[in-house]
């Protein structure tokens, strides 16, 4: 990966990263979508809804134990290092990710926004008290009374939470260096950040992915691992 053409950061004042599961498949989390996703073996209506959670919140908390135990155990990879250490040399930098396994702070990283919220975290679904930090694999109930306990991610049929959109929106208004690392594309309203940042600002856009993205216009994209480009993309 030597023949990469490195991003000298010190030319950019305000630098964005998006990242999808693919950043942390190094790490042995895989991805929900896609050849070994998680979805292709469950039923996303009878595990990862709000109407699942609402029928029976045991089934939808052991449907995503996996990523609370192995993302408790799993170190974050090289790529995951590389974004820490760019925020730690260019400290106005984001990460905006849409994982909920918590390796970028793992890492070192310190400015991340929660799309989908933390496996790391629980919320009692009497909503009796504020979310709190949760390692405990088996499904339990709230210590202080006694309802059915849930992650505090985001499952399908929920809306996004307003303070964390408003707070991406924000730091992509002044973004002039946007990086796309292991996303699909797909998955709104993330799938259309490129295209908002393209349309409304002058950024540099670069996609670090697996596979070409479909992505029009001034974007660049370097097709390859996240964790043998990420490592030699930098120039500080």
């Amino acid at each position: 990966m030597s023949n990469i053409e490195k991003i000298n950061v010190n030319d950019y004042q305000n630098i964005v990263v998006l990242t999808g599961a693919g950043i942390s498949v190094a790490s042995g989390i895989a991805p929900f979508r896609g050849p070994g996703g998680t979805w292709t073996e469950k039923d996303i209506d009878e595990c990862a809804t709000a109407r699942a959670l609402a029928r029976n919140p045991q089934k939808v908390w052991d449907s995503f134990a996996f990523v609370r135990e192995k993302s408790n155990k799993t170190e974050p990879n090289a790529a995951h290092k590389a974004l820490a250490e760019l925020e730690a040399k260019h400290p106005n930098t984001w990460i905006i990710t849409q994982n909920i396994d918590e390796l970028h702070q793992k890492a070192g990283s310190k400015n991340v926004i929660e799309m989908h919220g933390t496996i790391h975290r629980s919320q009692c679904m009497k909503y009796c008290s504020e979310p709190f930090v949760d390692r405990e694999i088996k499904f339990h109930k709230c210590p202080k009374c006694g309802a059915p306990l849930r992650y505090d991610i985001v499952l399908f049929e929920e809306s996004l939470d307003p303070k964390v959109m408003e707070q991406i929106y924000e730091v992509l208004e002044s973004v002039d260096l946007f990086l796309v690392v292991g996303t699909s594309g797909i998955v709104y309203p993330a799938a259309g950040f490129v295209d908002m940042v393209s349309r409304t600002t002058k950024a540099r856009i670069v996609i670090v992915n697996l596979e070409k993205l479909n992505y029009r216009g001034r974007v660049e994209q370097i097709n390859g691992k996240a964790e043998e480009i990420l490592p030699n993309l930098f120039a500080f």
